[in-house]
């Protein structure tokens, strides 16, 4: 058996693993590598190669500065404050946890993690207020799913783009390159349009009483901590600022890792962090997921599996040159893929698929790889997209019927949206 086909058949074994989720996508990843290396399709010092590589590093820095910020004051205060803003009407207090849901999004790096902390919030003003969960708890999921990881300079993934160029190096393109701001560019009118749903939409469209049984959800209690003391404040979020500065202006000329790596020291050194809370805060699952996808990526390389699948894919999408029908094929396979798998899963495994087929078809893939990411996080439409469905149908009492109904609209506008203004600022040619 050729190395070629058995690059393949570990792909697809990839693709089973992630969809039967028997082991998590993590392990899945790393089982991956091994057997890349084992079945002789990437050489054992590529594969070790990339845990050590500069995206690597910057990624796992990147993680330990945003756990900085997040240990500050900043998002107990910008919470309190939007908190306050509750008046007596119903869309007024609606407006107020769908604008803290989206705030707290851009911080909290789990979307499950963030609807655990506004759900009991939610819950407990719909008692006050004499209203049903119901015709809340879908605006707060949409917006907890749709609305987060939006404004990378702030949130915990503002090295996404630094991981993305590592995809596009890995497989040898090097005319393009993500910037900080490439995926916020696209996803801020997404994200626009969802909060106007989500407040002045989505209750027209939710049952007025629960169509199943209400679950109670309990949010996610963190453990209590004292306030840092007023260095170690500043500290926080001066070394994010600084650090996040630094690598929009590429680092003034030093390599990209090496200052939230000085960063992330800093923030040890100081005592904002802890030795411990700086190791479980590096993103390790993440590190040892994208080491695996780059790897396979390598011997898509070494084989000639990966010219397969791109002229493959290719000659299927070669009966049309419009970047807006290429971008939406991608942006609907990403959805409905979601649908019955887990979104994070779905974007690992069409990212290569993108890459593949932008080389074999010479043209630029950023537009296309952004319209799999948005379109894993605009799928709402069944439990299986996320944790945060099925957590959302508890708490305000939907079937799978409810679901449909209230999210099929907001489903197809996001979709124009997305693939509108991304297949516009980066068309395929």
């Amino acid at each position: 058996m050729s190395t070629m086909t058995i690059c393949l058949i570990i792909f697809a074994l990839m693709v089973i693993g992630f969809f039967i989720k028997q082991l998590p996508m993590s392990f899945t990843s790393m089982a991956v590598l091994v057997a890349l290396v084992l079945t002789g399709c990437v050489e054992a010092k590529t594969a070790l190669g990339a845990f050590g590589s500069s995206t690597v590093v910057t990624m796992v820095s990147m993680f330990i500065v945003a756990a900085g910020l997040s240990r500050t004051q900043m998002i107990n205060h910008l919470s309190k404050l939007l908190l306050k803003v509750t008046g007596g009407s119903f869309t007024k207090v609606l407006a107020s946890y769908v604008v803290v849901t989206c705030i707290l999004g851009q911080f909290i790096p789990s979307i499950t993690a963030l609807f655990a902390l506004v759900c009991p919030l939610v819950v407990s003003m719909c008692e006050e207020m004499d209203i049903s969960p119901s015709k809340m708890m879908y605006s707060i999921g949409l917006v907890a799913v749709a609305g987060s990881f939006t404004i990378p300079p702030i949130g915990p993934y503002a090295a996404s783009f630094i991981e993305d160029n590592g995809y596009l190096t890995e497989y040898g393109i090097t005319d393009y390159a993500f910037t900080m701001f490439t995926e916020m560019s696209i996803k801020v009118p997404v994200v626009l349009f969802v909060l106007v749903w989500a407040i002045f939409f989505a209750p027209k469209f939710a049952p007025d009483k629960p169509v199943m049984p209400l679950k109670s959800t309990e949010g996610r209690k963190r453990a209590q901590r004292e306030p840092l003391g007023p260095v170690q404040e500043v500290l926080g979020y001066a070394v994010f600022a600084i650090v996040i500065v630094c690598l929009i202006f590429q680092s003034f000329g030093l390599p990209s890792w090496v200052i939230p790596t000085v960063g992330a020291c800093v923030l040890v050194f100081s005592g904002v962090l802890s030795e411990k809370e700086a190791i479980d805060n590096m993103g390790l699952d993440i590190i040892m997921l994208y080491v695996g996808v780059v790897t396979l990526g390598s011997a898509f390389g070494n084989t000639g599996a990966g010219e397969l699948v791109g002229d493959t894919v290719a000659g299927l999408l070669s009966v049309t040159h419009n970047s807006y029908i290429i971008g939406a094929i991608f942006f609907i396979a990403a959805f409905v893929m979601t649908s019955v798998l887990y979104n994070r899963a779905v974007s690992k495994i069409l990212v290569p698929l993108v890459i593949l087929t932008s080389m074999s078809m010479n043209c630029d893939p950023r537009g296309l790889m952004e319209m799999c990411y948005i379109g894993s996080m605009c799928s709402v439409l069944t439990p299986m997209a996320t944790s945060v469905v099925p957590m959302m149908m508890g708490a305000g009492g939907y079937d799978q019927k409810a679901l449909l109904k209230m999210g099929w609209i907001p489903s197809i506008v996001m979709a124009v949206i997305a693939v509108g203004v991304g297949m516009t600022l980066y068309p395929c040619y």
